[in-house]
């Protein structure tokens, strides 16, 4: 019997015009791999995504690389797809002997015995899994994109180009997950998230800022701007894990470091946000969940903005 511990690899997003290039790697129990695995594009969304749930509860080491569209921009589509690749594989919690990797090539750089398998999204179960798993994350994170750039309809075209992304790209230009060297994102203007210099901006592309910020690291967006009438509004409402995680964000220039921004948020202002995020429980009918409340700092004193996060920024009033 071949004990030899196999990776399957795949990714998700080589085409699109926005977001990040995802790959991942899987490592599937051989004696309980989920039923119904195969090519991701072949499945219906519902199906993928109970598919993803059975894979992460029953694989035995699932690694997932993600390479942003900055740095896709940077060098270009392919290295960045063996980039998240490289970095899927690295992230296993169990070191494979073998690597079968979708497609034509293998992995540059990567010292473990790998083989290319054309199709091998619909032959091989480890590249089906990991298939899948790259898309529903991909999709995952188009989905809170869209929160905070509902113009492009990211949640229905996941970055593609569809004929309405094209014509609204062709209206407003581009936002800042478009990749910039791909046609014909390379021809429209930026017009509606310039920020340095710009204070009038500060506000809007501070929250925007923190949301990407957010969506790159693992957090789900499920609100931006959450408006409670004369009540006020939640910057931004994500979920992590268990936990809903609402968000008080504070934008800045000229200063030294956040202490002053950090200040604005008095304890009338948390009461003020305690008050508005029991409003949207109930308005979710959302009953006994985990909550949390944070801070994130946008400081745009340099063209490149910094970012500070803190957790549990304080306890509802």
């Amino acid at each position: 019997m071949n004990s030899k511990v196999m990776a399957g690899v795949d990714e998700a997003g080589r085409g699109p015009l926005a977001g990040p290039v995802v790959a991942a790697a899987v490592i599937l129990n051989t004696q309980d791999i989920p039923e119904g695995l195969r090519d991701s594009k072949k499945l219906s969304e519902k199906r993928r995504k109970a598919l993803a749930l059975a894979i992460r509860s029953k694989a035995k080491a699932i690694g997932v690389g993600i390479v942003h569209e900055q740095d896709i921009d940077r060098t270009n589509i392919l290295k960045a797809t063996f980039e998240a690749m490289r970095l899927a594989v690295a992230n296993l919690d169990i070191k494979p002997e073998e690597v079968q990797v979708d497609g034509n090539f293998t992995i540059p750089d990567l010292f473990i015995n790998q083989i290319a398998i054309v199709g091998g999204d619909d032959k091989v179960a480890e590249i089906s899994a990991a298939s899948i798993i790259a898309k529903t994350t991909r999709d995952a994170m188009l989905i809170s994109y869209d929160k905070l750039f509902p113009e492009y309809g990211f949640k229905s075209h996941k970055g593609y180009g569809s004929a309405k992304h094209m014509e609204t790209l062709r209206e407003r230009g581009r936002c800042p997950i478009h990749r910039r060297s791909f046609r014909p994102v390379d021809k429209c203007p930026n017009e509606h998230y310039k920020y340095y210099g710009n204070e009038k901006s500060y506000g809007r592309m501070g929250e925007i800022i923190a949301g990407m910020f957010l969506i790159r690291n693992g957090y789900a967006l499920i609100a931006h701007s959450y408006h409670a009438g004369r009540g006020g509004e939640l910057d931004l409402v994500a979920t992590s894990g268990d936990e809903i995680v609402f968000f008080e964000v504070k934008s800045f220039a000229g200063e030294a470091d956040d202490t002053i921004a950090l200040e604005r948020v008095t304890p009338a202002k948390q009461k003020q946000i305690a008050r508005i995020a029991e409003i949207y429980l109930r308005y979710r009918e959302i009953e006994e969940a985990e909550c949390r409340f944070d801070i994130i700092t946008v400081n745009f004193s340099n063209p490149q903005p910094t970012i500070k996060h803190y957790q549990d920024a304080f306890l509802p009033i």
